[in-house]
């Protein structure tokens, strides 16, 4: 079985649509709901309403409860197409244990904005390795246990990545199979903001020194 964790605090609009769309592909289907009052549905998911918001680590603390033996982490600002659940299993089967993702990034140096090279749905063709994946994740259970209480909102896929799991391999799988939603452009966005940048450049750049950068660009 493949589980899957969505992660939300306050972008509802399609939050229907985007659970029915990945029930429609596997029975175990969690909501890391981080909103103040909880988002209602009927739909058969698995609700977890945490207030005061815990931050993003709570995805990855919930993916523990799940049962799949391979674990997709998703985002609130896209909904999955027919067939992309299949395609993380088929890339797990071609390439075995690893982190997969639908968009990654090469690192080539210690700038995060200006020295990486991005992947993604508009410019992935086939399995590509890389050396980070985000958005929507997928991955075996061995690669989920974390210490979470360092793993901070800003950062949390570049904690769990980076600081926990620098050695293992990470694949984007090349999908076109994904619904970018408005909220993707959203001003307000997690990492959008500049502070966010801040943050997230600072982290990088350290953890890049630390476990990347005597191994070269790739």
């Amino acid at each position: 079985m493949v589980s899957v964790a969505v992660v939300s605090y306050r972008r509802f609009a399609h939050m229907e649509e985007i659970l029915a769309a990945w029930l429609a592909q596997t029975p175990d289907v969690w909501l890391c709901d981080c909103s103040k009052d909880g988002f209602k549905t009927a739909l058969p998911i698995h609700h977890i309403h945490a207030w005061p918001d815990p931050g993003n680590r709570i995805r990855h603390a919930v993916a523990l409860m799940t049962s799949g033996d391979l674990v997709i982490k998703a985002d609130d600002d896209l909904v999955p197409g027919a067939g992309l659940v299949a395609q993380f299993v088929a890339a797990y089967e071609a390439k075995g244990d690893a982190i997969y993702g639908i968009h990654g990034r090469r690192f080539l140096g210690p700038r995060y904005y200006a020295q990486t090279r991005l992947f993604g749905p508009g410019n992935a063709n086939g399995i590509q390795e890389v050396d980070f994946v985000g958005v929507i994740t997928c991955a075996p259970r061995k690669y989920l246990l974390m210490d979470l209480r360092n793993c901070g909102t800003e950062v949390e896929d570049l904690y769990w990545q980076m600081a926990c799991y620098p050695t293992v391999k990470k694949y984007v799988i090349g999908t076109k199979s994904v619904q970018h939603l408005p909220e993707c452009r959203d001003a307000q966005r997690l990492c959008g903001t500049r502070e966010s940048r801040v943050v997230r450049q600072r982290f990088y750049e350290h953890y890049w020194r630390k476990n990347y950068a005597a191994r070269g660009a790739k």
